[in-house]
């Protein structure tokens, strides 16, 4: 006896949701898939305006170059150390100079201007 009324009632839950189902595919004309939004709740895509690149800065002009006067004791290394804070940038200093210092690097003058570049 209990077994018919449990069997009734699975039977008759299967019908009532039977009729709901089918209900809904009538009323919303499709089928029971995830229903299409409409304007209202789609998700709102906000594009900002297009951005053009940036025009790219011209090069900045070369650094003037600078004179030094050469102390006693100074070498072109001291000198890159001291301009450039790196001793390594001696041929720099050496190559803008050639004409003032001569074949041999080594040799400073004390007293002769040097361009710095």
């Amino acid at each position: 006896m209990v077994a018919r009324r449990w069997l009734g009632l699975v039977v008759g839950g299967a019908a009532v949701l039977g009729v709901a189902a089918g209900a809904g595919v009538v009323l919303r004309g499709r089928s029971l898939g995830p229903s299409a939004p409409d304007a209202a709740s789609r998700p709102t895509f906000v594009v900002g305006p297009s951005v053009s690149p940036q025009p790219l800065a011209s090069p900045s002009p070369p650094v003037a170059e600078s004179d030094y006067v050469v102390q006693p004791g100074d070498s072109l290394r001291s000198i890159a150390r001291d301009k450039y804070g790196d001793p390594e940038q001696w041929p720099r200093v050496y190559d803008a100079n050639r004409d003032v210092i001569g074949s041999d690097p080594d040799t400073l003058r004390a007293g002769s201007r040097l361009r710095i570049p």
